[in-house]
């Protein structure tokens, strides 16, 4: 039966039938807001590990690497079912929970006394952030019109980008002026990473009030979640859902390698030049803001042109400036080096073009009557990505060189864009009707 309801434009985007203007701009926020919620953890981890833990320098990258395997071990197995979960309760609820564990990880994490109790709080921000990342990928995807769906993704990155640059750049500023202002260096962080919590929690309130409360449809019901499951991990026997997946292995690393080890490379860098704790912080709080908002009118371009593309087609491209971006920056010298802002923006419009060509195919293939298995899979293949970056990044950091995750993730950009070029020669037509651009 068709859906006769009218379809709402939200500025330039048209949504689809019965999604409002107000669910739209809720949705527009849980973009701003969700990436910086998930990666200032690991931004802030440096600084928790080297002030309030007192780990020594050359432990960071190993520690890090053990609390992000613990981390992920929760994501895996916790964003296939959520994913699902959303099919068969709604969206919103799923999300909002994320919200609320994302929160009372926040709250309790500068609060840590070990390395051992720091983990399980990181444990408690896990289960969150695999509800947030299966849930908000979802609505993403139900939100736009397929002709729109470029366009929104755009959006979404760019809001991504500007969130996480908010959110880093203000953060990492924070704990600098307190302890300026004669607070002890502790209680600064405490202040500044606890906020972030709050923030959390007011995101829940705003997720669940203004999202659409929609009625699943019979079918959803009715199949069990195992099921559902399942059909997202064979979703995968379509070649271009593979390479949807395969792109979420990368992007998803993308920013553990930014957020964790390139605040770490910064932080020992200005330490080496005689900075404090506070004062490295807050120059990573400088590079990170840039690499991620330098690239956002790149991103706005991209998404436009991406919805006249061939979504694989798109997805070459976003790979081979990731190649090229992160094999260059892990072969710098310093982050504090002059050519660390152009070469990380670089590596920034990588990134945000990995994300929206990714999220493009995915949207555009996956079936609609799993749309959120389908998404549950791409998260997990995501979340094993980051796992593989946090782990073999921490040990490269400590034991082979800093730009080690960087050098990482460009070989693994260099093997999605090879498959990429394969599927595009193979498989370049859509296996679903539903593109108009």
């Amino acid at each position: 039966m068709t859906d006769t309801r009218a379809t709402k434009l939200l500025g330039y985007i048209w949504l689809q039938p019965g999604v409002s203007r107000l669910n739209g701009w809720t949705l527009l926020y849980v973009l701003f807001i969700s990436i910086g919620l998930l990666v200032f953890l690991n931004f802030q981890q440096p600084y928790v590990l080297e002030v309030m833990l007192g780990i020594p320098e050359q432990e960071h990258g190993r520690v890090i690497a053990k609390m992000g395997l613990v981390h992920e071990i929760v994501l895996i197995s916790l964003v296939g079912p959520f994913g699902a979960l959303a099919d068969r309760i709604g969206r919103r609820p799923v999300l909002a929970i994320g919200y609320i564990f994302v929160a009372a990880g926040y709250m309790a994490y500068p609060f840590a006394t070990s390395v051992e109790t720091l983990t399980a709080y990181r444990a408690i921000f896990a289960v969150g952030a695999a509800a947030m990342i299966s849930t908000f990928t979802t609505v993403l995807t139900d939100y736009p019109k397929e002709t729109s769906r470029g366009k929104m993704v755009a959006l979404g990155s760019v809001l991504n980008g500007v969130g996480l640059s908010i959110l880093t750049g203000i953060g990492g500023q924070v704990i600098r002026m307190l302890t300026e202002a004669g607070y002890d260096p502790v209680i600064a962080g405490r202040i500044a990473i606890s906020g972030v919590g709050m923030i959390a929690f007011l995101s829940a309130a705003i997720a669940f009030c203004g999202l659409r409360g929609e009625q699943l449809k019979l079918e959803h019901q009715k199949i069990p979640l195992l099921k559902l499951v399942k059909e997202g991990f064979g979703a995968g026997r379509n070649p271009r859902v593979a390479l949807a997946y395969a792109s979420a292995f990368i992007a998803r690393g993308d920013n553990v390698v930014v957020g964790a080890y390139l605040s770490l490379w910064v932080q020992q860098a200005g330490i080496a030049m005689d900075m404090n704790a506070g004062d490295a912080q807050s120059k990573a709080a400088i590079l990170i803001p840039i690499i991620m908002a330098g690239p956002l009118p790149i991103a706005a371009l991209f998404g436009y042109f991406n919805d006249r593309l061939d979504r694989v087609t798109g997805l070459i491209i976003a790979s081979s400036l990731g190649t090229v971006g992160y094999l260059w920056f892990g072969s710098l010298n310093s982050p504090l080096d002059g050519a660390a802002i152009p070469v990380g923006i670089i590596l920034g419009c990588g990134m945000v073009t990995s994300v929206i060509s990714g999220q493009t195919l995915i949207g555009q293939e996956a079936d609609p009557r799993i749309t959120g298995s389908t998404l549950g899979a791409f998260n997990f293949f995501g979340s094993v990505g980051t796992l593989v970056s946090t782990v073999l990044g921490g040990y490269m950091f400590d034991i082979w060189t800093e730009g080690g995750p960087f050098l990482m993730m460009g070989f693994g950009s260099a093997l999605v864009l090879m498959f990429a070029i394969y599927v595009r020669a193979r498989h370049d037509a859509p296996s679903s009707d539903m593109r108009t651009a």
